[in-house]
């Protein structure tokens, strides 16, 4: 195999989480007399971490005063219903179970705070695969810079040169290239636009065929 170790991104790679943070984010809009944005709009903001969804957020609505306070109220409503609409993506379960099975270690790297992506995963059935889970305030820096990814690499005693990091997003990639990782980008995660100089290590039309690169390098789209 081509890959020891596997770590994946969470949202919009192996988890449809967008409607429960667009019913948060909402939540938190509504107390402040602003309109509630589409779940479009929400899926656009998602990707660089809780508070720049939250900036992006009020910023779309009217400006970004009472920024903490609108932080802190989007992560109580968030955390208290992390999995009322939120589903694991088709063949997910199956793909990393297969993955397991062969020895593969697997981590979790995710701008999400560390505590929801844990209850998610655990709620999810998901906790059980991945030893490692490094969230968006594991570390004093968040994705797109290196460190998050090298952080769950090492936590799962695994050489970069023969990890793979699977994800949705530009921020995804960025965090790849500058990890010097090999990338796998799944498509119909939440990326809306097109990124510029794109040219990820595999392209992938849903998650649940990250199964058969790893292990054997054909895949069937």
């Amino acid at each position: 195999m081509r890959y020891d170790a596997v770590v994946f991104d969470l949202d919009g790679t192996l988890v449809d989480s967008a409607p429960d943070m667009a019913r948060a984010i909402n939540g938190v809009l509504a107390t402040r007399g602003r309109r509630a944005l589409s779940l479009a709009e929400v899926i656009s903001f998602i990707g660089s971490g809780a508070r720049i969804l939250v900036q992006r957020s009020l910023r779309a609505t009217g400006g970004i005063e009472g920024e903490d306070d609108a932080l802190a109220e989007f992560l109580r409503r968030y955390e208290t219903g992390v999995d009322h609409e939120t589903a694991v993506y088709t063949g997910v379960m199956e793909m990393l179970g297969a993955l397991r099975a062969a020895g593969l270690p697997m981590a979790l790297c995710t701008n999400k705070p560390e505590a929801p992506a844990r209850d998610l995963s655990a709620r999810l059935g998901l906790g059980g695969f991945f030893p490692v889970i490094v969230g968006g305030d594991t570390l004093p820096v968040l994705k797109p810079d290196p460190a998050p990814l090298h952080h769950a690499i090492t936590g799962l005693s695994a050489d970069p040169a023969r990890t793979l990091y699977v994800g949705d997003s530009e921020t995804d990639y960025k965090t790849a290239r500058a990890a010097q990782v090999d990338f796998a980008f799944v498509e119909g995660g939440y990326q809306s636009r097109p990124i510029p100089d794109f040219a990820p290590t595999h392209r992938l039309a849903r998650p649940a065929l990250v199964g058969d690169l790893v292990l054997s390098g054909v895949v069937t789209r």
